[in-house]
């Protein structure tokens, strides 16, 4: 199998993922698997996603930022939930009070309230997509590879993608970070061995 460089990677997912057939449904289906997980969990962090690139996770959460259809289904986890702020250059979880537009466009939490990811008890890793050994393939600003980059926060951490991208044929570098698991509509896959 020929491997992708990480940006031809990145390019592809950027071109596909939007138009990506029962998207709805797909999401859904990995909200049932994910929910499980979250048994027992105090201290979530969580990410807010670019919808037209990566899974909403949002369901879950009883701090969501983005506004939803009606018809939404949400399921709800009472844990704290902590959300990813850019800060220095590096990331920061933060209890959201309220939310404000990040330098990216996305929603950011507006709070005092901190937890370090040796602190939380599980990890929502936003991804482009991931190789078949579990590795991640982000936007390129290496934020969550510098922050997930110690071994004791390997089991806490688990990423989204869609089974038609699952795995990415790229090829990883040292700093890219690997995730303990994968969660696609289809089932879920541990990379804790």
């Amino acid at each position: 199998m020929n491997l992708f460089s990480k940006e031809e990677a990145r390019n592809r997912l950027k071109a596909h993922l939007p138009n990506l057939p029962q998207r709805e449904e797909f999401e859904f289906n990995i909200i049932k698997k994910l929910f499980p997980l979250l048994s027992g969990k105090k201290k979530i962090i969580s990410y807010v996603p670019d919808l037209n690139l990566e899974v909403d996770v949002l369901p879950v959460t009883e701090s969501c930022p983005l506004p939803r259809s009606v018809s939404f289904i949400e399921f709800r986890h009472s844990a704290l939930w902590y959300f990813p702020k850019v800060q220095n250059n590096d990331l920061v979880f933060i209890r959201p009070m309220e939310w404000e537009k990040g330098r990216f466009g996305l929603w950011e939490p507006k709070g005092t309230e901190e937890v370090t990811v040796e602190e939380a008890d599980l990890i929502l890793v936003p991804s482009l997509g991931f190789d078949k050994d579990g590795f991640r393939l982000g936007r390129g600003g290496g934020y969550y590879d510098r922050v997930l980059s110690g071994k004791e926060v390997l089991g806490k951490t688990i990423g989204f993608t869609f089974s038609k991208f699952f795995p990415v044929p790229f090829l990883p570098e040292t700093h890219d970070c690997k995730l303990g698991k994968i969660i696609t509509e289809s089932g879920v896959h541990s990379f804790l061995d």
